[in-house]
């Protein structure tokens, strides 16, 4: 179980519709397959290449894995402890698009009118409570070929980085752009939500 797992396709319809529940995603799913991660000593359920729909926006996920508590499959209410994330490459204009999800307001704005133009290769952590509901999340990955409008019309331009990203703050390492005429070679931001 641990290594190549049981596959199956027995339980798409049911993962499908209890996400779609949450919050306008519509998710179709290829075989699954149950694994054990020894690491967690948790049941957890693996796709490929799923095709994952937020608000009429198609996400292109290399892989999902949802952690699930293994008592709760043996009754009709089964709970959804993590989901992790693999996202092939995204354009920058494709999280524009669901950007809705953005918090606070002044991060989603930011996105939406000074960023132009980007690559993110990204993976994804959400951690969810008891209930089904948001608790945390982890995200981490790279950018590249960033463009960012600044104030007074500074671009930041050429520039590729990586982040590491939860519900209270953003760290930003590696960056390596060009700052109109000044060159960062290896810069860190951090950035906190409060």
């Amino acid at each position: 179980l641990s290594t190549s797992g049981i596959e199956t396709t027995k339980f798409n319809s049911l993962i499908s519709n209890k996400v779609e529940e949450k919050k306008n995603i519509n998710l179709k799913l290829n075989t699954i397959k149950f694994k054990i991660d020894p690491s967690e000593l948790r049941l957890f359920l693996e796709t490929q290449d799923p095709e994952i729909i937020y608000k009429e926006v198609t996400l292109p996920a290399q892989n999902v894995k949802v952690y699930i508590d293994f008592l709760s499959i043996l009754k009709s209410n089964f709970k959804i402890k993590k989901i992790s994330l693999i996202f092939k490459e995204l354009d920058i204009n494709q999280i524009k698009k669901i950007s809705s999800l953005i918090k606070p307001s002044n991060s989603k704005s930011f996105l939406n009118n000074k960023i132009k133009q980007g690559k993110v290769n990204t993976e994804v952590e959400i951690f969810l409570s008891d209930q089904g509901s948001f608790q945390n999340f982890i995200a981490k990955g790279k950018i590249s070929d960033l463009e960012v409008e600044l104030i007074n019309n500074y671009k930041f331009s050429g520039a590729n980085l990586n982040f590491f990203a939860d519900k209270n703050d953003i760290l930003i390492q590696n960056i390596k752009a060009d700052l109109q005429e000044i060159r960062i070679s290896n810069g860190d931001i951090k950035l906190n939500f409060e």
